[in-house]
């Protein structure tokens, strides 16, 4: 596999006819992109919630143990 850079500095991999995929090969890969997207978006969703929460208990802890 040879990487080269084309006009306007775009990197392009050069594919010999060894390195063909088959229509099988890329389904199989778009599959496990998808699933890789969503493994990722569930991910950050959860995180984005554990620091709502975070906050949450933060601000009611404060507003608790508030005095004047």
């Amino acid at each position: 596999m040879e990487l080269y850079v084309e006009k306007k500095w775009k990197l392009v991999k050069k594919v010999s006819k060894k390195e063909t995929t088959t229509a099988a090969d890329s389904e199989k890969k778009e599959s496990a992109a998808a699933r890789r997207s969503f493994s990722r978006r569930c991910a950050r969703l959860a995180k984005e919630q554990r620091a709502r929460f975070y906050i949450m208990r933060r601000c009611v802890t404060m507003l608790v143990c508030w005095r004047d």
